[in-house]
Formats: structure tokens, C-alpha cells, sequence
């Protein structure tokens, strides 16, 4: 009887906890003074602030790395942290361990749930559980490859040399972006590269191993980028990115499959950190 007690008090510690801490981090956003760190994650010890799932892609801590796998040709899979930021520097370590050459796999940010009370998921208690647990909500979506319907933007690696700039709302995705080859990224599996992203008075600014890279942005803000013949079509190449609306939103990790390529990818993140951007002329913040 005791025992039975203790067990019911356990559960409810727990369930507790977790309805706590949803509720604290989705409107809670980590800033601080320039060049302070804000947030780490060296997925060693625990992990209960990311999103964690089997199923046909699978997000999995694996020798205290974040491992992704996607099963599946042309399909994503990600893993997002529970903090929330807008201005960041963040540097992650990806290497891709499995699979083809010709994939994705990249840094997910300004992920926000869109404001609708409508829920997608299969069963009313399934919605119950999304709206108190978030990132449980997540994981079943993943699980169940259930529609999603979250705002998210991506910047993607490949392990052939090549980055580019995804936006994702509502189930449809644009490449604001193109696919543009880089030297600086490290080819081939078991191959290391750090990608940095700094987030600072409405802008988006990315780096590979240290380099920044430019982006082809189309002068139309709803087209979709080409890059072709080494010319940005139709637009210009600039040195940062800057969205119609610079919000809040969490940060996450991203492994896909391509249509050329197909499935059984797999990818291995370390070192994920957050800082506080510095100010210009301060020098960069310390990664």
C-alpha cells in the first residue's frame, strides 16, 4: 500500500515538473550582457530539454552526441532545445556518420508554433499532452509523421560541400537560398564541420569552419532562389539574411534525406553553444 502511494506521488512529482517546466520555457528568452554564455549542451549527462523519439526517424543521445536518423528518401527529422532566444550566437560539431553523401543537415531557428487552437494530432488526448508537454507534442508529430504546422528556417550543410537556406510554415517549404558549393566545408562521412550562426538587430549572419558564406536572396521576397553558373539568378548575394519579422524561437538540429541521395542517413551532433552576441567592434563572442 505504501509502495502503491509512493509510486502515485512520484508520477505526480514528475508530471508536475514537466507541466512546470513546459510552461516556464515557452515564454521564456534566454538573453544576457554581449559575449555571455547563455546556453550549452554537450549532450553527456542529461538531455531532458530536447526532443527525443523512435520510431522511422529516430532523435536518440548516442556517446553523448545527438544523434538523428532518417530512414526515409527526401524526409527531415529534428530535434529542437526548450529555450527560447533572438539574439544569439550559436555553434554547433555535425558530422554525418551514415548514408549518402548527397544530404542535409544543418541548425533549425526562429522555430515558433503557429497561434491556432486546432489541433492535428489523432486522438483528444494526444492534444491534451501537446498542449501541456510541448516537446512531447513534438515527438508524437515525428513518431506519427503527423502534419506539422510550426514556422522554422534552416540552414543546411551537405556532406558534398554545399550549403543553402530553408523556411519551412504550415507544411510547405521555400528555399530562400540556394544550394551553393563552399570550400570550407570538410566532404565525405566522419568528417567534422562547425557551423555558427549569429542573430543580431534583425539579421542572420552564418559561418562554416570559421568562414562566413553569402546567400543568394531573390529581389522578390516570395520567389524561390536560383543559383546557377556560379551567378545568383533573379536576386543578389548578400552577407546575411533578414526575414520580414525578427522573432523569438527555439533553437533546434536537423538531419535530412535528399530525393538523389535517398534515406538511411545519419548524423551526429556535439557542442552545441549559445551565446550572447557581442557588440560590433567588440570582437566575437567567446566560441
Amino acid at each position: 500500500m505504501m509502495l502503491a502511494a509512493a509510486v502515485l506521488l512520484a508520477l505526480a512529482l514528475i508530471a508536475a515538473n514537466l507541466i512546470f517546466a513546459s510552461q516556464v520555457s515557452s515564454d521564456q528568452v534566454l538573453d544576457g550582457d554581449p559575449g555571455a554564455l547563455l546556453y550549452v549542451s554537450a549532450f553527456s549527462g542529461f538531455s531532458d530539454e530536447w526532443e527525443l523519439y523512435d520510431g522511422r526517424q529516430s532523435a536518440k543521445i548516442v556517446d553523448e552526441q545527438l544523434e538523428l536518423r532518417v530512414t526515409a528518401p527526401q524526409t527531415a527529422t529534428w530535434s529542437s532545445a526548450r529555450p527560447r532566444f533572438r539574439d544569439f550566437d550559436l555553434s554547433v560539431s555535425v558530422t554525418a556518420k551514415e548514408g549518402p553523401i548527397d544530404n542535409a543537415m544543418g541548425v533549425v531557428f526562429q522555430a515558433q508554433s503557429l497561434e491556432d487552437d486546432a489541433c492535428d494530432l489523432p486522438a483528444v488526448i494526444l492534444c491534451g499532452i501537446d498542449q501541456l508537454v510541448p516537446l512531447v507534442g513534438a515527438a508524437i508529430r515525428q513518431v506519427l509523421d503527423a502534419t506539422d504546422s510550426d514556422i522554422r528556417v534552416a540552414f543546411l550543410i551537405s556532406s558534398d560541400g554545399y550549403y543553402s537556406l530553408w523556411k519551412a510554415s504550415a507544411g510547405k517549404t521555400r528555399l530562400l537560398s540556394a544550394w551553393i558549393a563552399s570550400p570550407n566545408i570538410r566532404q565525405g562521412l566522419g568528417m567534422a564541420n562547425t557551423i555558427r550562426i549569429i542573430a543580431r538587430d534583425s539579421s542572420y549572419r552564418f559561418l562554416i569552419n570559421g568562414a562566413p558564406v553569402s546567400l543568394c536572396i531573390p529581389f522578390d521576397a516570395s520567389a524561390t532562389s536560383t543559383y546557377y553558373g556560379g551567378e545568383c539568378i533573379e536576386g543578389e548575394m548578400r552577407d546575411s539574411y533578414r526575414p520580414e519579422s525578427f522573432k523569438s524561437g527555439n533553437l533546434g538540429l536537423i538531419a535530412q534525406s535528399t530525393a538523389t541521395g535517398g534515406g538511411g542517413v545519419v548524423v551526429r551532433f556535439d557542442n552545441f553553444l549559445v551565446y550572447s552576441p557581442a557588440n560590433p567592434g567588440d570582437g566575437d563572442a567567446k566560441l
